[in-house]
């Protein structure tokens, strides 16, 4: 019998302790406050009692538990750079150095641009805020007890449906004489589910963030790549309701998340957040085409899908 979805990632007790302030790992709680490349760090928990710093799109820093031991980590990119010095390897949580090395190598790590810029930045300046929904996790993606079990999660007959009226919208325009005129194609149906922000909001709805560059010459596919996340996302909401808010608890207790953070106890809500918002008419007109595709076809109680922008300064913006 399957065990239905899971996720799984708050912190063991052990590494709580650990984050808690005076613990070893504490220090990783104050990086949130902290920019590299000009970008804001996000900080993570992940199942198996993994740590992930995040600068934009790029991870800076892996932390796991093994053999007792701290494990840090990260990509050859950054492990290799003179100013990893110490801090890439196994530390033992009585070990003193550990907070310089970690300060030593982000005071002077080179992240490339294309981590940080347009679309990491957009990460970073949405993982930020406190409305109109605080986020509480980034790449989420649902667990399966098998490949089975997440084939048959994926599938459903209403993302179907969309997928053909839009494929034939598509085919027709590709038939016009003009190629200024034609869409690009249809994207395929993803088979990974990884979504870039899951947040709650003030009535304690899961937010579904897809996070995307406006620059993008697609961009207005993104409802329908977020059909079918809601709807594997409505349909597991009450087998993982429970440890979305274990791990809610835990990161405020740890202060990675703010303390009035409401409690998930609704549905789900659907977003698409943007940066700046330069879509040219022709691409908002392709947009809302889309878009009335997917709203027809959302899980019942869904509200429609809602479109934000949030530039470098000031409030995120509802623009539809």
């Amino acid at each position: 019998m399957a065990s239905g979805p899971a996720y799984d990632r708050a912190p063991s007790p052990e590494l709580q302790a650990l984050l808690s302030p005076g613990g070893f790992l504490a220090p990783l709680l104050a990086l949130s406050k902290r920019r590299v490349a000009r970008c804001h760090l996000d900080v993570h928990l992940r199942p198996d009692d993994k740590i992930i710093v995040y600068c934009g799109l790029t991870k800076l820093v892996d932390i796991c538990m093994k053999n007792g031991m701290i494990d840090v980590t990260a990509e050859s990119t950054y492990t290799t750079q003179s100013c990893a010095g110490d801090l890439f390897r196994e530390w033992d949580d009585q070990e003193p150095g550990f907070e310089d090395a970690l300060n030593d190598y982000l005071g002077n790590v080179a992240v490339a641009e294309a981590q940080t810029g347009r679309e990491g930045g957009i990460q970073a300046r949405w993982s930020r805020v406190t409305e109109p929904w605080i986020p509480f996790d980034r790449d989420a993606v649902l667990a399966y007890e098998s490949k089975r079990e997440k084939t048959k999660a994926m599938e459903c007959q209403e993302v179907d449906e969309a997928y053909v009226q839009l494929g034939a919208i598509v085919a027709s325009k590709r038939k016009l004489p003009y190629r200024k005129d034609h869409w690009a194609m249809l994207p395929q149906r993803k088979k990974s589910n990884e979504i870039d922000q899951i947040a709650v909001d003030p009535q304690g709805r899961l937010v579904i963030v897809e996070l995307k560059d406006a620059s993008a010459s697609d961009v207005y596919y993104a409802p329908f790549q977020l059909l079918q996340y809601v709807w594997e996302w409505h349909n597991a909401l009450g087998a993982v309701r429970g440890s979305l808010q274990k791990l809610l608890d835990a990161r405020v207790a740890l202060g990675l998340t703010p303390a009035n953070v409401p409690r998930i106890t609704g549905g789900v809500r659907a977003a698409i957040g943007l940066g700046d918002d330069g879509r040219s008419e022709e691409v908002r007109h392709r947009y809302e085409r889309v878009l009335g595709v997917v709203n027809a076809h959302l899980p019942l109680g869904v509200s429609p899908i809602e479109t934000w922008k949030l530039w470098v300064a000031g409030p995120p913006e509802h623009i539809g």
